[in-house]
């Protein structure tokens, strides 16, 4: 939370404070069970000690000392396998809390998470063993994508193809961010009799194809067409918002009294929502000026037909078995950007006639290019990839998969495919936030990752 989060030293000194509490809570409840049932007691050393009257530039001070201390004891190839670990720690971890909002919880996920964590304990730590945990993390991952996709079509119903509005009308409106499916459905059965529209944005646009949310009329369409560009979109939005548990997203301060949240940690000027109490929300939307005019602008496709897809992968499967398919590309979930979507246009309009993409997020008109829009939403690409996969071998030389997205879910992704066999894969250059220039270097050139350049040239590269 603390790592794609903006926090004030008082907030972060509250929610170090709160961890620290339950760490104390949780070492005291271990030693009276250790002395009840006389067991040994294994209990390591704490290196900060954690006081009221402690200030936070000192306790990073001491935490940065005892950190350079740990990696003067760690090769260079360590500290980048370490940097990869803890990449897949946060996927698996992100993962796992999408499972909960299910009521679902993973017992062997879980206990994958806290045996690697514990690893950092000891000052030895060997290279096969980070490259062992680091499989075993993204097999970890995918399991709990397609516990999550099963899920979440049997919570919310099927998935079918519909098309989506990004269009606006005159009236009162809240926009619903994040990714969380029961805030939203909670909201639109919050409002179903008030005179409010309702708006998705960033990663809930897949719910517009899910049948439960069909019902509810007033669920308008999707606010904005770029998942994480919150600043722009929240200033233009005149109504509440509500930024839901597991939202990742830019917050800004001078929105204050508009924006709302149900998440476990609340910024300044954020007000927290408790016990699905959402009267304030509704009347600060009520309240705000709401849309005057109206705006129109195009639709998206999105979803799919479950039969009819399905007979399209199958044919794709008799196509490459009967060689009429030379190279089938297979392109991620959608990065919303510019460059991005110009780089896939032009990809897709070089292909050959006897060469197939299916494209997850990027439109094209050819024969050639089966779109499959699943609104960003992993769990549904690794549930149609997961089937596709049970037909045809991963580590045939005819698949080559682009991941248009760098985030850790990409890299779990990428190295459970290499795990698998896939030997041709393509990805966008990863933002020194995700993941520092040198460790990325490291991760390409360890699982033999190739950087996307120019349609033209990738795809001769390939051809050869």
């Amino acid at each position: 939370m603390i790592s794609v989060n903006e926090f004030t030293e008082k907030e972060l000194y509250n929610l170090v404070n709160e961890g620290y509490y339950l760490y104390e809570n949780t070492k005291n409840t271990y030693l009276k069970l250790c002395r009840s049932i006389n067991n040994p007691i294994n209990q390591l050393k704490l290196p900060i000690t954690f006081s009221h009257s402690i200030l936070l530039s000192k306790a990073i001070a001491v935490g940065i000392k005892y950190s350079t201390m740990k990696n003067k004891l760690r090769s260079p190839e360590q500290k980048d396998f370490i940097s990869v670990l803890l990449i897949l720690l946060k996927s698996v971890s992100l993962n796992l809390s999408k499972l909960i909002d299910f009521n679902e919880f993973d017992d062997a996920a879980y206990h994958e998470i806290l045996t690697t964590l514990n690893l950092f304990n000891s000052d030895k730590l060997r290279v096969e063993e980070l490259k062992s945990k680091i499989n075993m993390l993204s097999e970890t991952d995918y399991k709990l994508h397609l516990k999550i996709s099963d899920l979440l079509i049997k919570t919310f119903g099927e998935i079918s193809e519909v098309n989506v509005s990004h269009s606006t009308r005159p009236g009162k409106a809240i926009l619903v961010s994040g990714n969380n499916f029961f805030d939203l459905l909670k909201i639109l059965e919050k409002t179903k009799n008030e005179n409010i529209d309702v708006y998705t944005h960033s990663n809930l646009l897949i719910v517009h194809a899910l049948s439960n949310f069909k019902k509810y009329t007033n669920l308008r369409g999707h606010y904005g067409n770029q998942t994480e560009n919150c600043i722009l979109d929240f200033a233009t939005f005149p109504g509440s918002i509500l930024l839901t548990k597991n939202l990742r997203a830019n917050r800004e301060f001078f929105y204050r009294g508009r924006l709302f949240s149900t998440d476990y940690i609340v910024q300044s000027g954020i007000i927290k929502i408790e016990n699905d109490d959402f009267s304030e929300l509704i009347k600060s939307a009520k309240t705000a000026k709401g849309f005057s005019k109206g705006k129109q602008k195009t639709d998206t496709l999105l979803g799919y037909d479950e039969t009819k897809t399905a007979d399209e992968l199958n044919n794709i499967v008799e196509n490459l078995n009967a060689g009429k398919i030379k190279k089938l590309y297979i392109v991620g979930i959608n990065a919303h950007l510019t460059a991005q979507k110009i780089y896939f246009d032009e990809f897709f309009n070089n292909l050959k006639e006897d060469e197939f993409a299916i494209s997850f997020s990027y439109s094209s008109s050819k024969k050639n290019v089966l779109v499959l829009n699943m609104g960003d939403y992993v769990p549904l690409v690794t549930r149609l990839l997961h089937k596709f996969f049970n037909n045809y071998n991963v580590s045939d030389d005819k698949i080559v998969f682009f991941f248009a997205t760098c985030d850790v879910m990409t890299i779990s992704s990428i190295i459970l495919l290499k795990n698998l066999g896939a030997k041709n894969i393509y990805m966008t250059q990863c933002l020194p936030t995700i993941i520092s220039p040198n460790v990325f270097e490291f991760f390409k050139k360890t699982y033999r990752i190739f950087n996307t350049t120019t349609p033209l040239n990738d795809l001769s590269k390939i051809r050869d």
